[in-house]
């Protein structure tokens, strides 16, 4: 009986094909460990970067909507009083003078440094559905330390307190919630609408304790940098981003230089009308011009 041929893979071809088999593997496997590990690694930059980013856009909306009151009232009623005691005549029988009404106390203040920022807004966020809140609140920025609620562990925080009872001192009361953690660099500057003075000022106090330049004043731009490092993340590592918030209505015209004094306008012009017929102090019937409420909004990033 003759022996049939038989086809099949001898000992050595088997050997090739398991070891290429095995490099092919080896490879895949590395390919997959690697676009898992980037893939976590740009999950975690973008959730850090849009951190950065919320909480850039809220300090830039709440400066953007930055309030400032001017008592436009008191200083028309100061002009008028004074208007008044000055045509009566002084006779010695005559009783004395009214004396002048106290100005009011600012409760609208801009206190802002290199690290933080207090100011009154009117981004007040309703959380019931018409409720009775105002538009105004106090607002502020700072830094402070606060713990991460997964890992208990404690870094540099941006924090924003709310307060909706404005008061003299705007720095402080109100609760406070943490915006971004592991901030390593949190910058406030700050700038006039003075064309001649473009430069970048390190802080701006409107009330008393305030210079020439800030005192009762609003600023027109606020430039803001953050940058947040998380030292026990290998993933994220430094990220830094910059706004610069566009005040739109700062109402710095101070309502003694919009509404002169009578004794500046008393005489005729040459055309035979009295200029004062546009005071408020001396013509009742004259309505004061409703200052213009607009501006650009400049919160992009860079």
């Amino acid at each position: 009986m003759g022996r049939k041929n038989q086809k099949g893979f001898s000992l050595l071809e088997v050997m090739i094909v398991l070891v290429i088999m095995s490099v092919m593997a080896l490879m895949g496997s590395q390919a997959i460990r690697t676009a898992v590990q980037n893939k976590k690694k740009t999950d975690a930059r973008l959730k850090t970067e849009t951190v950065v980013f919320d909480g850039l856009r809220l300090v830039a909306t709440d400066l953007e909507k930055a309030f400032h009151y001017q008592y436009t009232l008191y200083e028309l009623e100061r002009q008028a009083q004074t208007m008044a005691a000055n045509s009566q005549p002084q006779t010695p029988g005559s009783p004395a003078p009214k004396p002048p009404t106290p100005p009011p106390v600012r409760l609208t203040q801009f206190i802002g440094k290199e690290t933080s920022v207090h100011f009154t807004t009117l981004n007040n966020q309703r959380t019931t559905a018409n409720a009775q809140e105002s538009n105004q609140i106090e607002v502020g920025y700072y830094l402070a330390t606060c713990k991460n609620r997964r890992t208990d562990a404690s870094s540099q925080c941006l924090w924003r307190r709310s307060s909706p009872i404005i008061d003299i001192d705007v720095t402080k009361d109100g609760s406070a919630t943490p915006l971004v953690e592991n901030v390593s660099l949190f910058k406030l500057e700050y700038m006039s609408g003075d064309t001649q003075k473009n430069d970048w000022k390190a802080a701006w106090i409107s009330d008393q304790n305030g210079d020439t330049d800030t005192q009762n004043l609003f600023p027109y731009f606020v430039r803001i940098t953050l940058e947040v490092h998380d030292k026990e993340s290998k993933d994220v590592g430094k990220f830094k981003q910059m706004v610069i918030a566009n005040i739109r209505f700062p109402n710095n015209v101070d309502p003694a230089k919009r509404f002169p004094p009578p004794a500046q306008n008393q005489q005729q012009n040459p055309n035979g009308q009295n200029p004062n017929g546009n005071n408020p102090a001396i013509n009742p019937n004259f309505t004061p011009p409703v200052p213009p409420v607009g501006g650009t909004t400049g919160g992009g990033t860079n």
